[in-house]
């Protein structure tokens, strides 16, 4: 007579209850997967993620976020002190970053910023195209020079900076390319006169790249701004050294880097690391994918997006009885319609 472990109990209560046991297992460790501090494996170890618009920002954070993960960061922007300033943030901590001072409006300058990491790496895994300007200007007000300016930072050196990268990602065999949104992308605003038409005209691109690198395994996505819940996401205008003199009760309303990086590094490096039999051609919120994550998987986001490309839908919504709208020198007008 064969006798159960527990004294009394049949061979079919034991195994009952080391079903129940398995089952048990297998919970905890699906949740463990979602909690688990993804970071201490440094996801990104070995490969090379370039992110424009780096001084500040969302930008800024993302490339932490890229470097804590282990991946060598190049940094861009045209602020020479801020790039600086992360660096020094960076290296602290002991991780892998390269500064290139750009201006992404000059064709010259992006090609000088290919050649130094071809030079360096031989290889970028990562593109995060994030750089952006706005003027905040009205119709009446902008110049077809500062229109010409925005066009160029924010839609052109996406164009400019993927097909100059094109080469080099084509002869790796994968890579990932992540065009930075906003919600200029969806609906027009006042004084975004060139900005939200850069950003429409983005997401076109996003779609159109997203088609024709995919037999090149190059995954290309775009990424709408966020901040934590709770928080606002610093101005792209406001330099670091504005938004330290900020008084600290208005400091504090705006998330800084290391809320930023804890929040979304799981959203920002799952990204990272897609190619073209993964997620390609989507648009995600970074607030809205990252909960996504959090509640669910990786394996799940794969399955839910894997195969899909997004269609824009235009709806029509109420006509407001006024619009605020920022002005070039960080105040605020209103523009009244009834």
């Amino acid at each position: 007579m064969v006798l159960s472990a527990f004294d009394g109990e049949t061979p079919e209560d034991d195994s009952i209850r080391m079903l129940v046991r398995q089952r048990t297992t297998e919970v905890l460790k699906t949740e463990l997967a979602k909690t688990w501090d993804r970071s201490e494996l440094k996801r990104l170890a070995g490969k090379v993620a370039l992110v424009t618009g780096s001084g500040r920002g969302f930008g800024r954070a993302m490339a932490m976020s890229y470097a804590r993960e282990g991946a060598n960061v190049v940094a861009v922007a045209r602020s020479v002190n801020e790039l600086e300033n992360l660096a020094n943030v960076v290296r602290s901590r002991g991780e892998e970053i390269t500064t290139i001072s750009a201006d992404l409006s000059k064709e010259d300058q992006i090609e000088r910023m290919r050649d130094r990491v071809l030079e360096s790496y031989g290889r970028l895994d990562v593109l995060v195209n994030n750089a952006a300007f706005s003027s905040w200007k009205t119709l009446e007000e902008m110049t077809v020079q500062e229109w010409d300016f925005t066009m160029a930072v924010n839609l052109r050196s996406y164009f400019l900076t993927t097909k100059l990268f094109l080469p080099m990602m084509k002869r790796q065999g994968k890579a990932s390319i992540i065009n930075v949104s906003s919600k200029s992308a969806e609906m027009g605003f006042v004084a975004e006169i060139a900005y939200c038409p850069s950003k429409f005209g983005m997401e076109g691109l996003t779609q159109c790249l997203a088609l024709e690198l995919k037999p090149y395994n190059i995954a290309v996505n775009s990424l709408n701004v966020g901040a934590p819940v709770g928080k606002m996401l610093k101005p792209t205008s406001l330099t670091l050294a504005e938004a330290d003199k900020m008084p600290l009760e208005v400091r504090q309303k705006y998330a800084d880097d290391e809320e930023m990086v804890q929040a979304f590094t799981d959203a920002w490096t799952f990204l990272a690391l897609q190619d073209a039999s993964g997620v390609t051609g989507q648009r995600f919120g970074t607030r809205e994918f990252a909960e996504f994550l959090k509640q669910n998987s990786w394996d799940a986001a794969v399955a839910k997006w894997r195969g899909k490309l997004t269609m824009a839908v235009y709806e029509p919504y109420g006509f407001p009885k006024s619009a605020r709208y920022q002005t070039p020198d960080g105040g605020w007008k209103e523009l009244k319609f009834e």
